[in-house]
């Protein structure tokens, strides 16, 4: 009970710009739910000059646009490619960024804690993850009794989904720990 009316509390703090220090998420286009506390800021974020991002609260290290697109030091470049689950494999296992080869994709969890809660359309911080686009992005997670369907993650309510593996989503991808 006692946890609840502090979350309660500082949601109304947030919301009121009274608690210092604390970072909002920057939403594209002002998609912005105010009444949603911030969980995937920049500030959960160390920035490089590489095109990537650390997320300090799990360690992996994320591409911040999507594939198809261009990092150019501020901002991504370009359109996001679109494939099906198995060419999405293929792209992650290719793939060279950053002088590293173990580029992957994320599994459903992982995907799914770069969300930020405050945002939609897209469900993604804009400083972190600027020009994203509002897609559907595949996870390696297959979806369990469900014969090629994998689990995805649609960008635009931010919510995790069933996909079909011949569908076309977009392709973020994400080195480190399992």
């Amino acid at each position: 009970m006692m946890k609840m009316k502090i979350q309660a509390l500082r949601s109304i703090l947030l919301c009121a710009g009274l608690v210092p220090g604390l970072l909002q998420a920057q939403c594209a286009g002002g998609n912005l739910n105010a009444s949603v506390l911030p969980s995937a800021p920049l500030s959960e974020f160390a920035e490089t000059d590489d095109g990537t991002l650390r997320h300090r609260r799990t360690g992996l290290i994320w591409q911040r646009c999507a594939l198809g697109q261009t990092w150019d030091g501020s901002d991504c470049l370009g359109s996001p490619s679109t494939m099906d689950w198995t060419a999405a494999l293929t792209a992650a296992a290719d793939h060279d960024q950053a002088e590293q080869d173990d580029w992957r994709l994320p599994n459903r969890n992982e995907l799914a804690s770069i969300l930020e809660n405050r945002c939609f359309a897209p469900a993604l911080d804009a400083e972190a993850f600027p020009s994203a686009p509002v897609l559907g992005f595949w996870s390696s997670t297959p979806v369990s009794g469900g014969d090629e369907v994998v689990w995805a993650v649609d960008l635009a309510e931010g919510a995790v989904v069933a996909r079909s593996t011949d569908m076309l989503q977009g392709v973020r991808l994400v080195r480190g720990r399992f």
